[in-house]
């Protein structure tokens, strides 16, 4: 493997160098252990050109993810419990993994569970959505390099979903396939320079239909706020614009097509 590049923005970022990760790959560390031993879990990428990306593209990813889950694993952790581990297998299961890259087939894969662990850390474990989105929009305004002259693009991303037993969805449109499907929809604000992006914060759609009387029971099982109302992704999206902006967020343009 070729000497890792310079990587001045996420070195201002993850405050320190980065380091190329050479020991083997060895089983993730127990929950207990200190972060220092997470810094030698090398995330194989078995597949050079994954996803469409070159070779070098590809060659330090590993690297780099484990770098910012190094960064974000605090916003998974609280007086009594560490669940920062789960967070570390999602992200390796996207790297390692070719296809069926769900949250219960993640858990399979790589531990041989009943395949409930990560969905229990993504639905029920006491980590802070919101703590991860204002580490982001910190971080995106730290570098000097970023601080003007850059866009945020209001866009929509759909999920496919069978049935309705998960918060917003239902049938409407899917936009990777251009049509009318089960999915759910959150409206998203990528912050973009250059060749770097993030997401800086993001909206989950709720169609009308989940704010009347046929979901009443099911909105509060699934934690959706008793005050939320109807709003248009651009509603949202605007209302994101907004919070950004008043939060110091870098950017000069707000970049959008049809919602």
């Amino acid at each position: 493997m070729a000497p890792s590049p310079e990587w001045t923005l996420e070195e201002r970022l993850a405050g320190t160098r980065l380091r190329r990760l050479s020991e083997p790959e060895r089983e993730r560390p127990a929950p207990d252990e200190p972060a220092a031993a997470y810094e030698g879990c090398e995330l194989a990428l078995q597949a050079p050109r994954r996803g469409g990306l070159s070779a070098a593209a590809v060659a330090h990813l590993g690297d780099r993810r484990s770098q910012c889950w190094l960064r974000f694993r605090g916003c998974c952790t609280t007086r009594t419990r560490d669940t920062s581990t789960h967070a570390y297998d999602s992200l390796r299961a996207q790297l390692t993994m070719d296809t069926e890259r769900n949250l219960a087939n993640m858990e399979r894969t790589l531990h041989g569970g009943d395949g409930q662990a990560l969905q229990h850390f993504m639905a029920n474990s006491p980590w802070s959505g919101p703590a991860v989105i204002e580490q982001r929009q910190a971080e995106s305004k730290a570098p000097p390099a970023l601080a003007h002259g850059s866009p945020v693009i209001l866009d929509e991303s759909a999920d496919e979903k069978a049935g309705t037993h998960k918060a917003g969805a239902s049938r409407q449109y899917h936009g990777r396939r251009g049509q009318v499907a089960g999915c759910r929809v959150d409206t998203c604000l990528p912050y973009a320079h250059g060749g770097w992006w993030a997401m800086v914060d993001g909206e989950l759609f709720l169609p009308e239909e989940w704010l009347g009387g046929a979901f009443a029971q099911t909105r509060p099982v699934l934690g959706l706020p008793p005050d939320r109302t109807f709003e248009t992704k651009l509603a949202l999206g605007w209302k994101m614009v907004k919070r950004g902006k008043a939060q110091g967020g870098p950017f000069d343009l707000v970049a959008c097509d049809a919602l």
